[in-house]
């Protein structure tokens, strides 16, 4: 928008929920919390090892951010090197009546058939496919759905994308098959559900050859308070059985968020000791220091979206360093979405009121209309 530009900006740059896009999603600061991810991600794509990786912190430490950031393609890229790439799902942890029925359904929406399909075709040859699916499960009838999936069936027709996955959410009747894919029967239980996913994730990573690892990431953990106790069952169970039948490369994230309903310590309460005993590591988000919170708004106002070239007299204009130190100063030990709140209030504010540069003085005059005050 023209109107940033006063300030050699493209557009504010204090976004308070990660964006969608992912073009739009980058990494500031935080270097320790950064490379903390990077070194888990890195050894699940080298190592075949199934762990589940707990992330907590307040609400606004950035799990969600962090979760999309490390979906992407070209970050996943760069973190593999010369090994194959993961495939990566970023997912809202289960609140409804069917949780394993909608961690099903978001895996499958996220799945373009016919890209994967081609990458299949490019990238490995029908034997090795074949050799993937029978050493993916010993259940032949998820073979057979497996093997429709990636490409043609038993009469060497391939099923378009639409029916296949019509057939997935139950909705395509098992008459529209032939005899010979042995699909007599439709996903139903969540038991059924459980294993074709580790059976597609043990084929697309199968001798890493396609893929390196699987990641799931699940958002918003302590909503397992909200499941009936049978569903909170359900759901252990779901992530005890994926990891058993996926044993070599499965990486799961949990974000969770600390509240005054949610601890770190409560949540053993909602998870059974065979989930618990599959935590491998934990990752900590705690409240930004002064030094963390420079770092982040010299990186990423300066970043190539939002502003052409780095201001060469002060980084952190429109911002005075002075004013920046103050504001740290007033609102300490707050999250990093609380901080963003106030320089984006104080970045509206200032444009509207025209001012050149957000010093102290003006900020003095605006402290008592900021939200956080």
């Amino acid at each position: 928008m023209e109107i940033f530009e006063k300030y050699n900006l493209k557009k504010d740059p204090f976004t308070l929920t990660p964006s969608i896009n992912s073009d739009e999603i980058i990494w500031a600061g935080f270097p320790k919390i950064k490379s903390q991810i990077e070194k888990r991600i890195q050894r699940s794509i080298i190592v075949p090892s199934s762990d589940l990786v707990l992330n907590w912190g307040e609400y606004g430490s950035g799990k969600t951010h962090a979760a999309r950031y490390f979906c992407k393609q070209n970050v996943l890229s760069d973190l593999a090197g010369k090994y194959a790439i993961p495939f990566a799902f970023n997912l809202v942890f289960p609140k409804g009546k069917e949780p394993i029925k909608e961690i099903f359904t978001q895996i499958i929406d996220k799945i373009n058939i016919n890209e994967l399909r081609k990458e299949i075709a490019e990238r490995m040859s029908s034997d090795f496919k074949d050799e993937a699916i029978r050493n993916s499960t010993d259940n032949i009838f998820i073979q057979n759905i497996i093997r429709i999936l990636l490409g043609s069936d038993k009469m060497g027709t391939s099923i378009e994308e639409n029916l296949i996955k019509m057939y997935l959410f139950g909705g395509l009747d098992i008459k529209n098959f032939d005899k010979e894919d042995g699909i007599n029967r439709k996903l139903s239980t969540d038991s059924d559900f459980i294993q074709f996913l580790s059976a597609l994730f043990n084929v697309l990573t199968y001798k890493k050859h396609l893929h390196s690892c699987i990641i799931l990431w699940f958002d918003e953990l302590e909503d397992i308070s909200t499941l009936t106790m049978s569903n909170i069952s359900n759901v252990n169970n779901f992530f005890r059985t994926i990891m058993d039948k996926t044993p070599n490369n499965l990486l799961i994230f949990l974000n969770l968020t600390q509240s005054a309903m949610m601890t770190l310590s409560d949540i053993g309460s909602y998870l059974q000791e065979a989930v618990k005993s599959r935590i491998t590591e934990t990752i900590n988000l705690p409240m930004p220091t002064k030094e963390e919170i420079m770092l982040y708004l010299k990186e990423l106002l300066n970043s190539p979206l939002y502003r052409s070239a780095p201001n060469s007299v002060n980084v952190y204009f429109p911002f005075t360093e002075e004013v920046i130190e103050e504001i740290i100063q007033d609102v300490p030990n707050v999250s990093l979405r609380k901080y963003n709140l106030i320089f984006s209030n104080l970045l509206g504010n200032a444009l509207f009121d025209d001012v050149s540069e957000i010093d102290k003085s003006y900020y003095e005059s605006k402290k008592t209309d900021l939200p956080i005050f």
